[in-house]
């Protein structure tokens, strides 16, 4: 090509009029990575009410004893009626991380319009959340946490074999219903009809046999059956865990599944203080802000209104 003063020139691969930057469409809106849903505050019941000074979680538990009987008017022989009060403890501990940026990084996200303190306090909130599902679930064994999961008072009980095996993916439709059924029947009848179990919680591929799979001769899927309203199961929320269920039981070895009275007597989760972010603190040319929450675990007061079902 001949230059405007007569010289020629040969464009190189890397030479053109237009920047490749400037030909670039940016969009306004920013997008985040997608994380998995943490569900630890839909399916178990959330109480504030402790004091986030307090150490430790006790409750009380109180058994009546006694009995009755006929008596002779003058009887001295009377049967006593008692009751005995037992004391439960678990400990509550702090949850801590914090973010910050430097004064370049805020210079640059007022050149950039990026909302730097938001996105970095939403990263902080995060990482608190991530902390207490897992806490629900499994506990803190370290520092005496308990979670919903691994407490040892909770009865366990293994499914029964079908013709094809004992695994869901192995079942037939009406095998899977009668695993659900003996699960919602075996509540009922360990804790002498006092408690009855209106959740169910699987893993996602034993969630999606359910959802997937239709009854013999008809367009009801097993789903629909078990939460179809008025029929004998009692289940009015059956929903799905993404990783905490599989492989949960028998030492790490086997699937299972959750059947328990959602009740804020029955369980919950203790978080005397939610989370809170502190002052700034400055430090040489670093803005670093605190972030902190307290955390006493889940409480099972009834144990016997819960089940684990394995081998799914």
């Amino acid at each position: 090509m001949i230059r405007m003063d007569g010289i020629k020139h040969r464009f190189d691969a890397n030479e053109t009029l237009f920047l490749a930057r400037e030909l670039e469409s940016i969009e306004a809106k920013l997008y985040e990575y997608k994380q998995r849903e943490l569900k630890y505050r839909k399916l178990i019941p959330i109480s504030n009410r402790d004091n986030p000074g307090a150490e430790s979680i006790v409750y009380q538990m109180i058994t009546k004893l006694g009995m009755a009987k006929i008596i002779a008017n003058y009887a001295d022989d009377l049967p006593r009626a008692d009751a005995i009060c037992q004391e439960f403890s678990q400990a509550v501990k702090t949850i801590g991380t914090c973010f910050g940026y430097n004064t370049q990084e805020i210079r640059a996200a007022q050149m950039a319009g990026k909302p730097l303190d938001m996105i970095k306090a939403d990263a902080a909130r995060r990482a608190i959340r991530e902390k207490e599902n897992t806490l629900a679930w499994t506990g803190d064994s370290t520092y005496g946490i308990l979670g919903f999961l691994n407490n040892t008072n909770i009865p366990t009980a293994g499914v029964a074999t079908g013709v094809g095996g004992y695994t869901w993916a192995l079942k037939t439709p009406d095998e899977i219903i009668e695993d659900i059924s003996t699960g919602v029947s075996t509540v009922r009848s360990q804790s002498n009809g006092i408690h009855e179990a209106n959740t169910m919680l699987l893993p996602i591929p034993q969630y999606n046999i359910l959802a997937n799979t239709r009854l013999t001769e008809t367009p009801i899927t097993i789903l629909e059956y078990v939460t179809k309203p008025g029929n004998t199961f009692g289940l009015t929320t059956i929903d799905w865990l993404s990783t905490e269920l599989e492989l949960a039981f028998v030492g790490g070895t086997a699937d299972g599944l959750v059947l328990y009275q959602n009740d804020p007597e029955v369980l919950e989760m203790r978080i005397p203080l939610e989370m809170i972010t502190h002052p700034i603190q400055e430090q040489n040319l670093e803005f670093k802000i605190p972030v902190e929450a307290r955390n006493g675990g889940v409480v099972v007061r009834y144990p016997l209104g819960c089940l684990f079902m394995t081998g799914i």
